[in-house]
C-alpha cells in the first residue's frame, strides 16, 4: 500500500492558480491531487458598461476602459480569484443595496467558474488515469459544496464529511472550520466539530487513514495567524505583527486520539510547514499546511509519498 499525492489548499478561485493545479499531475508526476478546501474567491467585481467605455473599482482604483482594454482587465480579475459581472447602470443601481440580489449574481459567476474548472480537470486528468480529490472549505457558500458534491464522480470525487477509498488508504474528508472574525459560510463550534469529527472518524480505519481537514489543530506551527485588535486591525509593536494560534481544539483532540497516518490542514495561508501532534498511545501525527498565495497566481503544495504507516518523503512545492 502506497501513494503519492499532490496537496493544495486556499485556492479562492485563481485561474492560474486552479490552472497550475490541473498541470501539476504531469509536472509533478503525481496520479492524485488533492485539495483541502476554499475553492472559491471572495469577491465579486462590477463592471458598469457606459456606452463604448466601462467603468470597475480594481484592487482599490477606480478605472475606466474601452471595449479593446476589457479583456486584459477580465483576464486580471479572474487570475486574482476575483469574479466580475458586466452590467448597464440601471442594474447596479438595482442591485447594490440587495445583499440577496449580489449573492445571486456571485452565485452565477462563482458556479460557472467553477464548473468550467471540472469540465477542464476531467479533460486533463481522465487520459493519464489522474484523480482530483477535493472539499469545500470555510470560505465556500453551501451552493458551492453541494454544486461540487452533485458533480462527484471518479475523476472529480468531493469527499467533504466522508471517508473515500485512495489506494489503499482511508482519505477523511472535513471543510468545516471554528469560529473566526469574518462569520464566514461554512463554521461550527468546537462542540459540533468534535462530534462530526467522532462520528466521521469512526468509519475511517486509523491504520491507514489520511485526514485532510480544513482548518489547523489549535496550538501548532501551522495554526499561526496575525492577531487583531477589536476594529479588525493587526496587532503591530516595533515593527513586528502579533501573531497567535487559531486553529481547532477539536481537530486537535481528534488526531490525538485516533492517530492517524497524517494531518494535512490549509486555511491559514501565513502558516505553511510542517508539526507533530502526540497522541495518547504515544505516537506522532506529522500534520502539514502548505500554505496560500494564490492572489499572486502562486501555487503552493506539498508532495508527499506514504508507504503503508510511513511517509517515506515530503516536499513543498511553490510554483
Amino acid at each position: 500500500m502506497n501513494s503519492r499525492i499532490f496537496f493544495a489548499s486556499d485556492l479562492h478561485g485563481s485561474e492560474l492558480a486552479m490552472n497550475k493545479l490541473l498541470n501539476a499531475a504531469q509536472f509533478y508526476g503525481v496520479k492524485r491531487i488533492v485539495v483541502g478546501g476554499d475553492i472559491t474567491g471572495k469577491v465579486l467585481v462590477p463592471i458598469i458598461r457606459e456606452g463604448n467605455r466601462y467603468s470597475l473599482e480594481l484592487f482599490g482604483e477606480q478605472k475606466k476602459v474601452k471595449e479593446s482594454g476589457l479583456e486584459e482587465v477580465e483576464r486580471e480579475i479572474r487570475l486574482n480569484g476575483e469574479y466580475y459581472h458586466i452590467m448597464e447602470r440601471s442594474e447596479y443601481e438595482a442591485v447594490k443595496d440587495n445583499p440577496a440580489g449580489i449573492k445571486k449574481l456571485f452565485l452565477e459567476e462563482m458556479l460557472g467558474s467553477l464548473d468550467a474548472f471540472i469540465r477542464k480537470a476531467h479533460e486533463k486528468l481522465r487520459a493519464s488515469g489522474a484523480r482530483l480529490f477535493l472539499i469545500p472549505g470555510n470560505d465556500d457558500y453551501e451552493e458551492v459544496a453541494q454544486y461540487v458534491k452533485k458533480n462527484s464522480d471518479d475523476v472529480v470525487t468531493e469527499f467533504d464529511k466522508k471517508v473515500v477509498e485512495m489506494d489503499g488508504y482511508d482519505l477523511l474528508g472535513y471543510g468545516y472550520s471554528n469560529k473566526t472574525p469574518w462569520n464566514t459560510p461554512r463554521e461550527r463550534d468546537e462542540s459540533t466539530i468534535q462530534k462530526e469529527l467522532s462520528a466521521l472518524s469512526s468509519k475511517a480505519d486509523s491504520a491507514k487513514a489520511i485526514y485532510v481537514i480544513h482548518v489547523p489543530p489549535f496550538g501548532t506551527k501551522i495554526d499561526l495567524a496575525p492577531e487583531l485588535t477589536e476594529d479588525m486591525k493587526q496587532k503591530v509593536s516595533s515593527g513586528y505583527m502579533h501573531m497567535h494560534p487559531v486553529g481547532s481544539t477539536a481537530v486537535r483532540k481528534i488526531l490525538e486520539a485516533e492517530s492517524p497516518i497524517a494531518g494535512l490542514h490549509g486555511h491559514i495561508h501565513e502558516s505553511s510547514g510542517r508539526d507533530v501532534i502526540n497522541t495518547v498511545d504515544g505516537s506522532e501525527v506529522p500534520v502539514f499546511n502548505p500554505g496560500s498565495d494564490y492572489s499572486s497566481g502562486v501555487l503552493d503544495g506539498l508532495i508527499i509519498d506514504f508507504d503503508g504507516r510511513k511517509i517515506t518523503r515530503y516536499n513543498f512545492t511553490k510554483g
